[in-house]
C-alpha cells in the first residue's frame, strides 16, 4: 500500500514512464519510476544506515541539482523534517540555524565545501554527507554515490504521517531581521497544490532556476507540478544564457522571474530570436512588473504574464492577478487564490477597512503555517482571537476586490529577489569602532530593483569613509544583504516620532532616491 503522502510512489504507479526531472547541469533526465527509486534509495540509506526516524532535521547546503530533490523526497519518505540552507550566507549565519534546528545530518556540495569546513568547527551534526563524488570532500563526510551503491530501491519502512506534520522547515526573516524558521506542513502542501490549479495543469513543463532554499523553488510550483504530474526542468541557478537556451530546447509552458531578470531577458541581444511558442504565461512576483515589460513581451512574443504575492508562512501562493488584468491593473497583486480568506483592517482599531482604506492584510485558512521552529513567544500569539493571521503589511483592495500592497513587511526591502531585513544589517554596523548610531533602507536600483544604504551617525571626533564601513560587513553578511552606499547625518533628532521611533519613512523621504 502506498502512504498518501508518498508523491513519487503514486507518480511511479499513475504515469512511471513520464518524463519528471530534468538536470539542466548535467543533461541526466529522470523518468517518474527512475526518480521513484533514487528516493526510495536515499530513504533506505536514512532509515537504515543513520536511523533517521519520524521528526528529525535534515539540512541540506548546496545548489540546485537532481540530488537535492532525491534528498527531499528520501526525506519525506522517513517522515523527517527538510531543511534548505541558504547557500548564499556566511558560515556565522549558518551556525546560528544549525543550532536552531539540531539537524541529525548536513548534506552539502563541493561549493559548500569551504563554508562546511567552517560549520564542523561551530556545531554539533552527526553525519556530513557530501553530494559531489569528484571535487572538494570535507574530511570525515560520507560521500553520497557510496552510500547510493550499498542499498536498494525497494519501498523504505512505512512512516505514519497527519496532514498536520511539518514536512519542511524554511527560514523567514522577520522585523528585527532574526530568521525564523516557518513549519510547512502536509495540509499546505495540499491546498497549495489545489490553489496553482488556477495556474497550472498536468503535464505542464516548468523551468525552475529559483534557489530551492526558498519557498519559490520548491513549494509554490515544482512540488504541485509533481503530484500533478508534471515536468520540472532544473537549473542549477539563474543564468540567463542558460535560460534562453533551455527555453528554446524544453519548450515550457511557464516559468517565474522577478521583475528584474525579466528586463534582463528583454534586454537581451537573443529576446527576438527566443522560442515562446509553448509558453502559456509567465508568472512573476516580489515586486510590481513596470507596464514596459509586460508591453514588451506581448507586443514582441505575445507572451501573457501572471502576477502575484505570496508568502513563506501562508500558502506560498496567496494572491494572483490573472494575465487579462495585467495592464488594466498595473500595481496590483490580484485576488485571493483559492482556500485563502484575506482582509484589511486599521491596524489600530482592528476594524474591517472598505474599498481603498489602506490598512494591515491578514489570512485565514488551511494554507497558514502552524507555527514557527523553536518559537514558543511568537506561536502564541501566531494567530489572532478569531484565528488570522497578521502579516504586517500594509495594503488596500479597490471597488473590484483587487488587492494592492502600500508598504512591505515593516521595513523589509527586496533586492534581486531576495528579502533583507535592515535591522539585521545595522545589528553588525553597529558593531562599528567609530559609528554610534545607524539605520539601514532600500533604495531604487536598475539592476537589483533595490539595495541598502546605510544611513550612518558617526562617534564624536570620528572619520570613516564609505569604503571602510562597507567593508566591515564581510565576512558577516551574505554579500546581498551588505548595503551598496553611506550617508551621514549629524543625529537622528529629525526622525524621531512623538512616540520615541525612528520614522523610517522620512529618511526614505530624505536618503531613499536612486545615486543620491
Amino acid at each position: 500500500m502506498v502512504n498518501q503522502f508518498d508523491y513519487l510512489s503514486k507518480r511511479d504507479v499513475f504515469s512511471p514512464e513520464v518524463e519528471a526531472l530534468v538536470d539542466v547541469e548535467t543533461g541526466r533526465r529522470y523518468t517518474y519510476r527512475a526518480f521513484n527509486k533514487q528516493a526510495n534509495r536515499i530513504a533506505n540509506v536514512l532509515q537504515q544506515e543513520m536511523d533517521f526516524q519520524k521528526g528529525d532535521r535534515l539540512c541540506i547546503l548546496a545548489q540546485n541539482s537532481l540530488e537535492y530533490w532525491e534528498v527531499f523526497f528520501g526525506c519525506q519518505k522517513c517522515g523527517g523534517i527538510f531543511s534548505p540552507l541558504n547557500w548564499r550566507l556566511v558560515a556565522r549565519e549558518l551556525a546560528d540555524l544549525i543550532e536552531d534546528l539540531t539537524p541529525s545530518m548536513i548534506f552539502y556540495d563541493a561549493d559548500m565545501a569551504n563554508v562546511t569546513l567552517e560549520l564542523i568547527q561551530e556545531v554539533a551534526v552527526d553525519h556530513w554527507v557530501s553530494l559531489t563524488t569528484k571535487g572538494a570532500h570535507v574530511e570525515g563526510s560520507l560521500v553520497y554515490e557510496e552510500l547510493m551503491k550499498n542499498t536498494n530501491s525497494t519501498p523504505p519502512n512505512a512512516v505514519d504521517l497527519s496532514y498536520e506534520d511539518p514536512m519542511g522547515i524554511v527560514f523567514t526573516g522577520g522585523t528585527t531581521g532574526l530568521p525564523k524558521g516557518a513549519m510547512i506542513t502536509y495540509k499546505q502542501v495540499a491546498f497549495n497544490t489545489l490553489s496553482t490549479i488556477r495556474d497550472i495543469l498536468p503535464g505542464d513543463v516548468y523551468i525552475n532556476h529559483l534557489p530551492l532554499f526558498h519557498v519559490g523553488g520548491l513549494y509554490v510550483y515544482a512540488i504541485p507540478l509533481f503530484i500533478l504530474g508534471g515536468k520540472v526542468i532544473q537549473m542549477k541557478r539563474w543564468d540567463l544564457d542558460t535560460l534562453i537556451r533551455v527555453i528554446n530546447k524544453e519548450k515550457p509552458n511557464f516559468f517565474f522571474a522577478v521583475p528584474t531578470q525579466y528586463r534582463m531577458l528583454m534586454n537581451h541581444q537573443d529576446f527576438g530570436t527566443i522560442d515562446f511558442s509553448n509558453v502559456r504565461f509567465l508568472t512573476s512576483g516580489g515586486e510590481p512588473l513596470p507596464l514596459d515589460v509586460i508591453k514588451t513581451f506581448r507586443e514582441r512574443h505575445g507572451v501573457k504574464f501572471k502576477q502575484g504575492f505570496g508568502m513563506t508562512e501562508v500558502g506560498p501562493g496567496c494572491f494572483a492577478l490573472d494575465p487579462w488584468d495585467a495592464e488594466r491593473k498595473i500595481g496590483s497583486i490580484g485576488t485571493p487564490n483559492f482556500f485563502i480568506d484575506a482582509k484589511v483592517v486599521d491596524s489600530e482599531t482592528g476594524k474591517d477597512c472598505s474599498a481603498n482604506e489602506v490598512g494591515e492584510l491578514l489570512f485565514k485558512g488551511p494554507t497558514v503555517t502552524i507555527g514557527y521552529w523553536n518559537r514558543p513567544e511568537l506561536n502564541k500569539d501566531l494567530l489572532d482571537d478569531d484565528g488570522w493571521f497578521k502579516t504586517g503589511d500594509m495594503v488596500y483592495f479597490d471597488d473590484e476586490g483587487y488587492y494592492y500592497v502600500v508598504d512591505r513587511v515593516k521595513d523589509m526591502f527586496i533586492s534581486g529577489g531576495e528579502n533583507v531585513y535592515p535591522r539585521e544589517i545595522e545589528k553588525v554596523l553597529e558593531q562599528h569602532p567609530k559609528i554610534a548610531e545607524v539605520q539601514v533602507i532600500g533604495v531604487p536600483d536598475p539592476k537589483w530593483g533595490e539595495v541598502g544604504r546605510a544611513v550612518v551617525v558617526l562617534k564624536p571626533e570620528q572619520e570613516a569613509s564609505e569604503e571602510e564601513i562597507l567593508n566591515f560587513c564581510t565576512d558577516k553578511l551574505a554579500k546581498f544583504k551588505i548595503p551598496k552606499s553611506v550617508a551621514y547625518v549629524d543625529n537622528f533628532t529629525p526622525y524621531i516620532s512623538g512616540a520615541g521611533k525612528i520614522l523610517k519613512r522620512k529618511l526614505r523621504q530624505d536618503f531613499g532616491q536612486e545615486g543620491k
